[in-house]
């Protein structure tokens, strides 16, 4: 049995629960905001760095799978040997290399590698992570080998899952 000001209880909690929800919808458009303002001045960073802005550009745009799939090729490995490390299918592994590739605006790896490998030693680690979803400049030397436990795999495998261990 509610009385009066039990019913005026819940609809003031009711309109502060509404409330939070609506601040929370803008913090989150702001924290956004802020995400996207300080990528755009790290672009610029890299572009005054040398960095030509189409590969700033395409670095942004690639998805984390197809950074490591980068870092990978980069290391001069195969479809093979990357589908093996990564346990995903080579089917899967050439999608994400002919996408970056295309992103990158070339067609062979050893392009690829050509013109990516002066630009990853030149771009901030910080700002590689960002570009990349959170997969770390160094991953390769870190992660890229079969067996070794990767803390980043939930970010990039399709899955979506870490591994055991």
């Amino acid at each position: 049995m509610t009385d009066g000001s039990g019913k005026d209880t819940e609809k003031r909690l009711a309109a502060l629960e509404a409330g939070l929800r609506d601040a929370l919808a803008i913090l989150a458009r702001i924290e956004a905001k802020v995400d996207r303002s300080l990528g755009i001045f790290d672009a610029i960073g890299s572009i005054a760095a040398g960095i030509p802005p189409r590969l700033v550009a395409a670095l942004h745009d690639m998805t984390p799978a197809e950074h490591v799939a980068l870092q990978m090729v980069l290391d001069n490995r195969s479809n093979h040997e990357i589908s093996v490390c990564l346990d995903v299918s080579e089917d899967r592994v050439r999608a994400w290399v002919e996408s970056l590739s295309g992103k990158l605006g070339v067609k062979a790896r050893s392009e690829v590698r050509d013109l990516m490998r002066p630009v990853m030693a030149r771009m901030p680690a910080d700002e590689y992570e960002r570009a990349s979803g959170g997969i770390p400049k160094d991953w390769n030397n870190r992660y890229g080998v079969g067996g070794i436990r990767d803390p980043y795999r939930g970010i990039y495998h399709p899955d979506g899952q870490k591994p055991a261990g």
